[in-house]
């Protein structure tokens, strides 16, 4: 975003008194029209930080998830008492199965918020187009 001077628009907003009624409309228009431009400029750029920002997010959960799979755990355990190996062999696929599961729908569900959070984005970016097409 933009913080300094050079992004900032300024156009007057009264127009002339001398002017004709049409040339004080056609002021006002081209006025508005550059708001529209400066705003939809705005909504770009945040929306662009917003898609980065939710993707870095979505790496970050997915290679967390992923280290937790791979890498043993470094939690000190007590001695498990001995079990049969047919209910081992089962319990630790179970396990690597649901962590796998667990992954599987946290990739999902971020790519879920983060398509809503953009169509949201879009919803907003052309209800206010909209808004200032039906106001001038």
């Amino acid at each position: 975003m933009k913080t300094s001077k050079e992004g900032i628009i300024e156009v007057p907003v009264v127009p002339p008194k001398g002017a004709s009624r049409e040339e004080r409309k056609e002021f006002l228009q081209e006025s508005a029209n550059k708001y529209l431009e400066a705003i939809e400029t705005q909504l770009g750029d945040l929306k662009k930080v917003g898609k980065n920002a939710l993707i870095i997010g979505g790496v970050i959960v997915a290679a967390y998830a992923i280290t937790e799979l791979l890498l043993p755990s470094n939690k000190v355990k007590a001695l498990p008492t001995p079990k049969p190996i047919a209910e081992e062999d089962d319990e630790n696929e179970d396990s690597f199965v649901w962590d796998a599961l667990k992954g599987v729908a946290t990739s999902v569900l971020l790519t879920i918020a983060k398509n809503k959070l953009l169509e949201i984005i879009d919803s907003y970016t052309t209800e206010s187009t909209e808004n200032v097409e039906t106001n001038s």
